[in-house]
């Protein structure tokens, strides 16, 4: 086994997880992304074929017995795993008086449940190494004053489920914590939400502008790295000021 770091990266193909795929390259980890959508993992693959050591699974998060798969690969192959990311998400628009139960189902399986699960089949092998960092990527959704109903329910659970790991996993030496982007300009965001409404967002914040997914991936490398050794537990809010405490 050698030094170098190995980093699982949930929803890693496309958006704010192929930024933090490929941050987390540049600063020297192997990777191996999860993503159900096979095309983006496709293009993916080409964008980090040269920037160093990085592996594609075709997996889903709620899939518990294919986690379990990628994870005893990757010990075998890289002998250890150090960080988890928990990024894969998905969303349904609605309200209280719209969102159906389907929508509302497939939104928590994969935003709480999927980020629970994989928790659990690749917590144990960070505890086995010594000690890593979870981080569970979050929203200021979760304060209720945008997104869906399912949306804002499962990243405020997120937040709950971050800090029990905290708590549980902490004297092992396993530091769990939550970074809650804003309004961020990926691929999804630029097709799905109006123009005027992001120019909406981008006033309401302090710095008056819309993250880009390199600015998420940035906090996430930080919580990361042994310079967060002693952050454990903490919501950090990745979102221009729009969410302030």
């Amino acid at each position: 086994m050698d030094g170098q770091r190995v980093a699982v990266v949930t929803g890693g193909g496309r958006g704010i997880g192929l930024a933090i795929v490929q941050r987390l390259i540049t600063d020297g980890y192997r990777i191996a992304a999860l993503d159900i959508n096979e095309r983006a993992i496709d293009e993916a693959r080409a964008e980090t074929d040269q920037l160093g050591d990085v592996r594609f699974f075709p997996a889903s998060v709620i899939d518990r017995a294919a986690l379990e798969t990628v994870a005893a690969e990757l010990v075998e192959g890289w002998g250890k795993i150090d960080v988890l990311v928990n990024n894969a998400g998905v969303n349904r628009p609605g309200t209280i008086l719209t969102q159906s139960d389907e929508q509302w189902d497939a939104v928590i399986e994969t935003n709480l449940k999927g980020a629970f699960v994989a928790s659990s089949v690749f917590a144990p092998h960070l505890v086995e190494g010594g000690g890593g960092a979870i981080v569970n990527i979050g929203s200021t959704a979760a304060s209720g004053v945008d997104g869906s109903p399912a949306y804002a329910t499962s990243k405020a659970g997120l937040i709950g489920l971050t800090r029990t790991m905290a708590t549980e996993l902490g004297p092992m030496q396993v530091r769990v914590n939550l970074v809650a982007p804003g309004i961020t300009l990926t691929g999804w965001v630029t097709r799905n939400i109006d123009a005027g409404h992001i120019e909406k967002m981008k006033k309401s914040t302090p710095l008056e502008r819309a993250a880009q997914p390199e600015d998420i991936a940035a906090v996430v490398a930080f919580l990361c790295s042994d310079d967060a050794r002693h952050v454990t537990g903490q919501v950090i809010s990745a979102s221009g000021g729009s969410w302030m405490p």
